[in-house]
């Protein structure tokens, strides 16, 4: 579908946004617009990396919102903490 997000690769800090740690050789289907990110497309998507173990991913959809998910580590996908997330997690508009 358009506007589904897949993912694949070393899956360690929930990078991947598929819900576990465990590597994914194959693409996954991290969720599709209506199943994970409120009924609006994805348009673009970051990755980041800071050593082995600090992996994170955010994206935005159509309608603006940003979502981030994998390793939370000093505040880095800015939702207030610093938990890992395995399934993307949207920003509230109070983050920016």
């Amino acid at each position: 579908e358009k506007g589904d997000l897949w993912s694949f690769g070393k899956g360690r800090s929930g990078q991947l946004g598929v819900g576990t740690d465990v590597h994914q050789l194959l693409p996954a289907c991290v969720g599709g617009s209506d199943e994970v990110f409120d009924g609006e497309a994805v348009v673009t998507v970051a990755a980041g990396f800071e050593a082995a173990e600090f992996m994170h991913t955010a994206c935005v959809t159509a309608k603006g919102t940003l979502w981030t998910w994998g390793n939370g580590q000093n505040g880095r996908l800015r939702h207030g903490d610093r938990e890992p997330r395995q399934r993307p997690t949207r920003l509230g508009k109070e983050m920016f």
